[in-house]
């Protein structure tokens, strides 16, 4: 068998997948809270947490009996790290040694709580380290930005890091009323790839959460704070030491649906969007040629029931030129042919099998197609089968009245202006 799926009794998802011929293994300890996580509903009542809480924790995590696990991971060969998404929150570890005792060590540490007043001030300077880089790099600045001026109130308008002030004032407290709220044992996700038996790994994995109790009957809800239709800034500027100016045009859309309605969607306004703002666009080489368009710009969409928006942002001289190109995108809504869908469509499905080959890339997939309750194949065949009418359709429905402009430009300029 090259694949196991099984909920433990305290609730733990388990996700095995055995790649035969392989020498590496990758196992992953996710959890559904991140960033977006600043408020729920417990047994005992609302919670509220610091902005950059989940981020702050993902840190101090890293400790289990005094003693810094990277350290004893090394010693059994494995490398270790983690990320913190909005929704998300994962520790990992890769090697190519015996699995089982890094496996242990990584289950252990994530529902185990330890940390100290000393370990949680040290962290701070390394936090806002790491905050100073992001917020002095354009591009992370201008989509940061863009989002304060789409989100009121809904917490994609915050840095995952947190505000530099919550940064600071984080401690202990803080992080183990995040912790005890969300990480436990009934909310964790184990995936695992590994050439090596998955009946094994399974009976390992049952035997150490037999340890851990979970509380399923005791969910946190997440809860989030009523968000406006309008958008929050129209327009924002910003002075840095850039040599040229950055834009970004957001458009803010009213969420709706289910997670399957959702998924379906992003995907068809994605390659509508990757269709009209790439070379499969025969209007490209125009923008190029008058350099509306230089090496950086992108476009992207989001879409799921807690928000929805649409980014396109460039590096350009021509920031007026580029608002008016997108702007005429949306109003006329061209579609796509049928040629550069079907483009598009062979690309994705190649992107989903190219991913099978990629271990860490896949464990993140298989975490987020858990905690979103939509098999990964699912989705997969979901992409196999859209169809170009379902691009147009979504493409109609949306209302592109809700938008910002979010520009950076050279420091020096915004001082003679």
């Amino acid at each position: 068998m090259n694949r196991i799926e099984k909920t433990l009794p305290n609730g733990t998802r388990v996700v095995l997948i055995r790649k035969p011929g392989f020498s590496r293994s990758l196992f992953l300890a996710g959890f559904g809270t991140g960033g977006l996580y600043l408020q729920g509903n417990t047994a005992e009542g609302r919670r509220r947490f610091r902005s950059g809480a989940a981020h702050f924790l993902e840190h101090q995590m890293f400790r289990l009996n005094g003693r810094d696990v990277t350290d004893d991971m090394a010693a059994m060969q494995a490398g270790t790290n983690a990320y913190t998404a909005f929704e998300e929150t994962a520790y990992y570890f890769s090697t190519t040694a015996d699995p089982l005792p890094p496996l242990g060590l990584l289950l252990d540490f994530v529902q185990t709580l330890d940390i100290t007043e000393a370990s949680v001030e040290k962290e701070k300077g390394i936090i806002l380290s790491e905050y100073d880089m992001y917020d002095q790099n354009p591009e992370s600045r201008l989509l940061q930005e863009t989002m304060n001026s789409l989100y009121h109130v809904y917490p994609l308008n915050t840095d995952i890091l947190g505000t530099p002030q919550d940064i600071r004032d984080m401690s202990t407290e803080d992080l183990a009323v995040f912790y005890h709220t969300w990480y436990d044992p009934a909310r964790m996700v184990v995936i695992g790839i590994t050439p090596h038996p998955l009946d094994k790994v399974l009976a390992f994995i049952e035997d150490r959460e037999a340890g851990y109790p979970g509380s399923k009957e005791t969910a946190p809800v997440p809860v989030f704070d009523p968000e406006p239709e309008s958008v929050h800034r129209s327009s924002f500027t910003l002075p840095m030491d850039v040599a040229a100016p950055y834009v970004c045009i957001g458009f803010k859309f009213k969420p709706a649906g289910d997670v399957r309605e959702n998924m379906k969607r992003d995907l068809a306004v994605n390659f509508w969007i990757d269709g009209m703002f790439s070379p499969l666009n025969p209007a490209f080489q125009d923008w190029i040629d008058q350099r509306i368009l230089t090496q950086v710009y992108s476009g992207e969409g989001e879409f799921s029931d807690k928000d929805a928006y649409m980014l396109f942002y460039a590096q350009t001289e021509k920031t007026d030129e580029f608002r008016d190109l997108v702007m005429d995108l949306v109003k006329r809504r061209p579609m796509l042919s049928e040629k550069t869908f079907e483009i598009l469509r062979r690309q994705n499905l190649a992107r989903s099998l190219r991913l099978q080959d990629s271990f860490q890339g896949l464990a993140q997939k298989e975490l987020e197609a858990v905690l979103d309750d939509v098999p990964l194949a699912e989705q997969t065949e979901m992409a196999r089968n859209i169809t170009l009418t379902d691009v147009e359709q979504a493409v109609r429905e949306l209302n592109f009245e809700n938008c910002t402009v979010t520009l950076i430009t050279p420091r020096n300029e915004a001082l003679q202006g």
